[in-house]
């Protein structure tokens, strides 16, 4: 007896063409409050930016990928609303130092750093020269009787 296993369960089903229904929702939000934008407000200079900015905020509602930020947009939309409204609580903890006056202060030493040892191996020396001192130039061919120097 086979058993068949789901796969793709962290993909949403696309219900109307495209659009998921948390897409379509968002799509449908923003053009019914561009709309009410637009039969509301009688100045077209006013109305406008507006528009813009509803018709913005729908298309980062509906299609910003979630793999840019980490999460989705509406999860970062929530984040900042609730960051703007809630009381923000600033503490400090003041820390006070003894005065030494007359004492000396203990430090301690350094301690000395290594040097790299240079590794043995025809292998392990071609990587060692790679990593420090880079790739050589090719060697110049002298040419001709007048000592011309060619590349």
């Amino acid at each position: 007896m086979q058993f068949h296993i789901p796969q793709y369960i962290d993909i949403e089903d696309k219900l109307f063409g495209p659009l998921t229904l948390k897409q379509a929702v968002y799509v449908a939000g923003g053009l019914g409050g561009a709309y009410l934008v637009y039969r509301i407000i009688p100045y077209t200079v006013i109305k406008g930016p507006i528009i813009l900015g509803i018709a913005g905020l729908t298309w980062a509602l509906a299609f910003y990928p979630k793999e840019k930020l980490g999460k989705p947009f509406i999860e970062i939309l929530e984040a900042a609303f609730n960051y703007m409204v809630r009381d923000k609580l600033y503490t400090w903890k003041k820390t006070t130092k003894e005065a030494t006056a007359g004492k000396e202060e203990d430090f301690i030493k350094s301690q000395s750093f290594s040097t790299p040892t240079v590794p043995t191996g025809k292998l392990s020396s071609t990587s060692f020269n790679l990593d420090v001192r880079g790739k050589e130039e090719p060697e110049e061919k002298v040419l001709g009787g007048d000592d011309t120097i060619f590349k």
